[in-house]
């Protein structure tokens, strides 16, 4: 399991999964950081990804979550993806650019206080 805070922007969420899985320095070009996350969680036995704190994601890392979740369900191990937050993180989702990443919501779950 991946675990890491969602810090906002695309190139600090890549820091943020560099940093978990342990890859060492992110690469300066974001394609080659992504490529390093993905070939790794691709080597990973049944992977999850956890982001806490999503809401605070912008939409650039979003898209990127969203792409990682969709690289895995061509896979055989499909990789889940969860994404915590406060209930806000329901209008972060309905924006029209996030449109296919809330369609693939399975499941959400209200903790109460």
């Amino acid at each position: 399991m991946v675990t890491t805070a969602a810090p906002g922007s695309l190139a600090a969420l890549l820091d943020a999964f560099h940093a978990t899985l342990h890859l060492g320095v992110r690469p300066r070009r974001l394609a080659d950081a992504q490529r390093a996350v993905e070939n790794e969680l691709a080597r990973r036995c049944w992977p999850v990804v956890v982001v806490r704190d999503a809401h605070l994601l912008r939409t650039e890392a979003l898209l990127y979550v969203y792409a990682l979740w969709s690289l895995f369900q061509e896979r055989e191990r499909r990789m889940p993806v969860v994404l915590v937050g406060p209930e806000r993180i329901r209008s972060v989702l309905r924006r029209p650019s996030l449109a296919s990443l809330e369609s693939c919501v399975f499941i959400w779950h209200r903790l109460a206080p």
